[in-house]
């Protein structure tokens, strides 16, 4: 993985709102900072080979072909892929799938082996995703692992990035509305309340690791284990500073941070989606991570005047520099932003959606 200290490497930043003039910082899409043909069934070389030996050494050959899930799996076996690309990483493609038997729709997620450094990382996430049952997470399927890729389906969402939508509705007095952008962190909040219930830190919260299930509500899946981990409460801190640059808090920069790194990473997703910008803004990762260390949090009046104080006191608390005053994702659940806006808006869009069910019937 690479040090949060690394340069930046040369990529394309795509704006939040291209429109918006230099008093008005931006975001751009960053890139997350890291470390870091299905052949024929093996086969007996010999008759005379003893069954035990041969398991043993098919195990060994197996793990050693097959890191990730330990064995030879063909997903064309189970699922039909269709060509189309629903979404393009670095490690590789995501395209629509159908299981042969349910004819249920998925998506599988294609990793190109050749392209992870680690691949005892890729194995950790595929066991924390096996692990993770809850309505605000994606959810995996299946696992495959052939001799180039590992093939991860996981249920499919329909409704885009949280990135992509804060690029539409941001303009320069703001972004979402109070109400919507409290649903959407009071999910964002009730998945991470599980993940640290687990003892898993995810490390890498940011809109573009948050899915709309479809394009018609707020229902909301976080995504991207590829950073997580097992952190247990009395574990040593964690040194390793990773996650992307505008939502890696103050001691995760200095290389000793628990899982309120979490915290602090939901704190700056709810400062974008109430104005389109981050708090703590630059035009490199160094400087960045310089504003992040030694800014000090602010709310302009431009995109701020217009919000409420329960809203940039939520914030606040979500913020707060030292993590151990920090609040926890259940302490945040229970702020009265959370409480009133997020749990009257969820009720509204219930009772909405019941309506339009009432009126299709008749």
């Amino acid at each position: 993985m690479c040090k949060a200290g690394s340069p930046p490497s040369h990529r394309q930043r795509r704006v939040i709102n291209p429109k918006m003039n230099a008093t008005h910082p931006t975001i751009p899409k960053h890139r997350t900072l890291h470390h870091d043909k299905c052949p024929r069934q093996i086969t007996p070389a010999s008759s005379d080979t003893s069954s035990r030996d041969y398991a043993q050494t098919n195990s060994t050959r197996d793990r050693a072909l097959y890191p990730v899930t330990g064995r030879l799996s063909n997903v064309l076996d189970d699922y039909v892929i269709f060509p189309k690309v629903l979404g393009k990483g670095h490690y590789g493609v995501v395209r629509e799938c159908v299981c042969r038997i349910t004819r249920q729709i998925y998506a599988c997620k294609s990793i190109d082996k050749s392209k992870i450094r680690r691949l005892d990382h890729l194995q950790r996430e595929v066991r924390l995703l096996s692990e993770i049952n809850h309505h605000g997470i994606m959810k995996m399927v299946d696992c495959y692992e052939d001799s180039d890729f590992v093939h991860i389906v996981t249920e499919k969402c329909t409704g885009g990035e949280l990135f992509d939508k804060i690029i539409e509705n941001t303009t320069g007095t703001g972004c979402y509305s109070e109400k919507s952008a409290a649903c959407i962190i009071k999910s964002l909040l009730q998945a991470v309340a599980y993940l640290h219930e687990n003892d898993i830190v995810h490390r890498d919260i940011k809109p573009e690791n948050i899915l709309f299930e479809s394009s018609h509500g707020d229902a909301i899946k976080l995504i991207d284990f590829g950073l997580s981990r097992r952190h247990k409460k009395n574990d040593a801190s964690m040194s390793n500073p990773v996650g992307t640059a505008y939502y890696m808090s103050p001691e995760l920069l200095k290389g000793s941070y628990t899982k309120s790194a979490d915290i602090w990473a939901v704190g700056i997703v709810a400062y974008i989606l109430l104005c389109g910008y981050p708090p703590f803004n630059g035009d490199t990762d160094p400087i960045i991570f310089d504003n992040i260390e030694n800014g000090h949090l602010e709310f302009p009046n431009r995109a701020w005047s217009t919000k409420s104080s329960m809203a940039k006191d939520f914030i606040k608390c979500l913020l707060r520099r030292d993590p151990h005053i920090r609040f926890t994702a259940k302490e945040a659940l229970l702020h009265p932003w959370i409480l009133n806006l997020g749990q009257r808006h969820e009720t509204a869009r219930r009772r909405s959606s019941r309506c339009s069910v009432h009126s299709n019937v008749h």
